[in-house]
């Protein structure tokens, strides 16, 4: 039930990617400024049913871990890369070729093996009140240095970077949610994860239009596949003081998983599907935001 729960997460996470995508390419140019593609996209009925759509993917993620562990939870997260090169052929009317297929296929193999060799665990408890507010500093500034240099990009490094943006808000938002889950009731509202969860998902969800207003929906859904759990990882070895498994065979796996995820990754951006875009973004210039 676990596997089938996480699965009906990656399908529906893809589906409502893939429905939100074609919707947010058709905002008119002069409403895409910041928050305002947002309120312009409310007025799109497609939309809405994309956002219906996406937002059942948490639901089904939550019921997973529910009656599984993360271990088993995250690598089946990342097919929603496979789901969604099936979406777009109904959605996009795009059909990826042999070079799309392997690349995705490399970047879920090479994260699912890094992530079941790692096995990251160890240490839960709540943040220190210095903590969550040195973690949301710092995701700031890393979600503000990938948005201006997606800013001064074009196309699908443009939604790449954007999408990592997101995708670095929302590792922070799941980082705040599990010391948010610990915290006594009597002191949430005095605990700065809880407001910084509020605005960093807000912030997130606003760079995730705007990543997939710029460019394929497979270029943003690419990276935040792979940037939202590695820096999970490195936010749990840092803030929650977890480990990594490090025996030698471990430590190979981990290192093969990552450079045939590097190659994945590489070969996709190079794919004519991700880099024409023929009927996807609208490849917003670094003035919309």
């Amino acid at each position: 039930m676990t596997y089938v729960l996480a699965l009906c997460a990656s399908i529906f996470a893809a589906t409502g990617a893939a429905l939100q995508h074609r919707e947010v390419a058709e905002v008119p140019e002069h409403r895409t400024g910041g928050i305002a593609l947002v309120l312009a996209s409310l007025r799109r009925p497609g939309w809405i049913i994309g956002l219906v759509v996406l937002l059942a993917a948490p639901v089904f993620q939550f019921l997973a871990l529910k009656v599984g562990t993360l271990s088993q939870v995250q690598p089946v997260l990342t097919i929603e890369l496979l789901v969604l090169l099936v979406i777009i052929v109904f959605t996009h009317h795009q059909h990826p070729g042999r070079r799309e297929w392997l690349s995705s296929v490399a970047i879920v193999v090479g994260l699912t093996a890094f992530l079941l060799a790692a096995h990251p665990g160890g240490t839960e408890g709540v943040l220190s009140s210095r903590w969550q507010v040195g973690l949301a500093l710092g995701s700031l500034v890393l979600v503000g240095l990938l948005w201006a240099i997606g800013s001064m990009r074009h196309g699908w490094s443009r939604a790449a970077l954007l999408g990592a943006a997101a995708a670095s808000a929302f590792a922070y938002q799941a980082a705040m949610s599990k010391s948010i889950g610990q915290t006594p009731a009597s002191h949430l509202l005095t605990s700065p994860g809880l407001y910084g969860y509020v605005v960093t998902g807000g912030l997130g969800f606003v760079l995730f239009q705007h990543a997939l207003r710029a460019g394929h929906v497979a270029a943003s859904r690419a990276a935040m596949v792979i940037v939202n759990p590695m820096l999970s990882v490195v936010i749990g070895l840092v803030a929650f003081h977890e480990t990594l498994a490090h025996t030698p065979l471990a430590i190979v796996v981990e290192v093969i998983g990552v450079v045939v995820l590097l190659a994945g990754a590489r070969s996709l951006s190079a794919s004519p599907l991700i880099t024409g875009d023929p009927l996807g973004g609208a490849g917003e210039g670094s003035d919309d935001e």
